[in-house]
């Protein structure tokens, strides 16, 4: 069975490839408009939404996915533009897998640009995700690094922010974070790992547990 993965920015080709390197996939960018057309997706049996493109290009719509199922193709969303549009269409059989996902399907989020990011012309990722930004905020506040009011300004100041301008360093800044603690902060958010990106290896792995499974349907 052959899978289509869109991503190439949460996790990289070189990441889905070694992870999948006994499976037939063929990995894509972050997915837009018009990416799912049944002469584009034809012999795929299973296709994996992770990116999308949002301020780049037009996102990915909903009647297009609901249409490559209907040609019985099996659609797995999660981590960014996968999870959003998992937790819309998943009473139609898209399959949302992880965090981000579950956090929009019960409306602890809403918003669209809570998983929207920019990115350069080579898929590196120059800002950050206002979903994942709050995980990392209301870490840093376990662990002592910032107080409770600190947290809570930095995680207002990351949502006030337009997301093509949503930095840590800019977060910070607009949040009058103290200099003392600064440095240390910007150190500690730098090193944690994406949600997003753990989400994303967590729904590849259920693709690969599905194609196993279903290793003799084209």
């Amino acid at each position: 069975m052959k899978v289509a993965i869109f991503s190439k920015l949460t996790v990289k080709e070189n990441e889905i490839r070694s992870i999948m390197k006994y499976f037939d996939v063929d990995i894509y960018p972050p997915i837009k408009r018009g990416d799912l057309t049944f002469e584009k997706m034809k012999e795929y049996g299973v296709i994996g939404i992770i990116d999308g493109c949002f301020l780049q290009n037009t996102a990915v719509s909903h009647r297009e996915i609901l249409k490559i199922m209907e040609n019985g193709v099996k659609v797995f969303g999660s981590g960014s533009m996968g999870a959003l549009r998992a937790s819309e269409l998943d009473t139609y059989g898209m399959i949302g897998i992880g965090k981000v996902y579950y956090k929009y399907k019960s409306g602890i989020v809403f918003d669209d640009d809570e998983v929207a990011v920019t990115f350069d012309e080579n898929l590196n990722q120059i800002t950050f995700s206002m979903v994942s930004f709050r995980e990392m905020v209301n870490s840093a506040l376990v662990e002592g690094i910032i107080t409770k009011i600190d947290a809570q300004n930095i995680i207002d100041a990351g949502k006030n922010l337009y997301y093509p301008l949503r930095t840590y360093e800019n977060a910070i800044k607009k949040a009058g974070i103290l200099e003392d603690k600064k440095e240390t902060l910007l150190n500690y958010l730098e090193k944690q790992e994406d949600i997003k990106r753990k989400d994303a290896f967590e729904m590849i792995s259920k693709i690969i547990e599905y194609v196993n499974c279903n290793i003799n349907i084209v």
